[in-house]
């Protein structure tokens, strides 16, 4: 995704700019580069028709511009954990995370995979017994730090509870949606001790830039997760830094 178009989400679809106010827009993200530069951006925006232009010097944001709907892209062990789970167990609720899917938002990237499945609670140990059975070696269930300080191995699993309420995909409901995942870097202490949490922040923005954001579903289970206030923070930031009130 070209750096211009992370502006979009902080403009109004209302609103009409002229090209001075979306150099200005521009310069909250950009401010180090030349007038030409903001320039060829802003073509480059109507070019790709997230702009419109509406006369002279008179530019709203294209009718049919839509940001897209986060799909995970899942290792092929993920995949394989998901098929397996699903046929045996197939009444039972769970979404799988792993560490590498924050790659997509995170400037220090991880190298070594951690996947995390999240079963209903009444579940979790039955899924955890079948993937000792079926010879998985390196699986944990519920582990504390501690443990994972002892027991971790590359593509490490860990069994946990889902918590109530979590938001769950209509289709393909055991692929993470984006909302669920950026609360779980905020709140859950196991996936939160994998990356630098100084980037959160950034990765909300960088998530919330590239793709469609549900932030009443993404409040809602946040406060689930008593983390509504940290969430809510980031989500105002973003409006308070980058978005120019017309």
């Amino acid at each position: 995704m070209q750096w211009f178009n992370e502006v979009v989400v902080y403009m109004d679809k209302k609103k009409t700019y002229s090209r001075k106010e979306i150099i200005q827009c521009l310069k909250m993200i950009r401010p180090d580069l030349s007038k030409n530069t903001y320039q060829w951006a802003i073509n480059s925006m109507i070019q790709n028709k997230s702009l419109m232009k509406q006369g002279y010097d008179s530019y709203t944001l294209s009718s049919d511009y839509e940001k897209k709907e986060y799909i995970p892209d899942y290792s092929d062990a993920s995949k394989k954990l998901i098929e397996i789970i699903a046929k045996s167990f197939p009444y039972v609720r769970f979404t799988v995370f792993e560490t590498v899917l924050m790659n997509d938002f995170l400037n220090h990237l991880i190298a070594q995979n951690t996947i995390f499945i999240q079963i209903e609670k009444n579940s979790s140990i039955f899924v955890f017994r079948f993937l000792q059975e079926q010879g998985y070696q390196n699986v944990l269930y519920k582990p504390g730090k501690k443990d994972i300080d002892l027991y971790w191995s590359k593509d490490c699993i860990i069994i946990t509870d889902m918590i109530s309420e979590a938001p769950i995909r209509s289709s393909s409901n055991h692929e993470i949606m984006l909302e669920k995942m950026l609360v779980d870097m905020a709140a859950d202490k196991l996936i939160s001790s994998t990356f630098n949490k100084a980037e959160l922040p950034d990765v909300i923005e960088n998530a919330r830039a590239r793709y469609y954001l549900d932030k009443i579903r993404m409040l809602r289970y946040a406060s689930r997760r008593n983390r509504k206030d940290e969430i809510n923070s980031y989500l105002e930031r973003g409006v308070t830094e980058y978005i120019i009130k017309g």
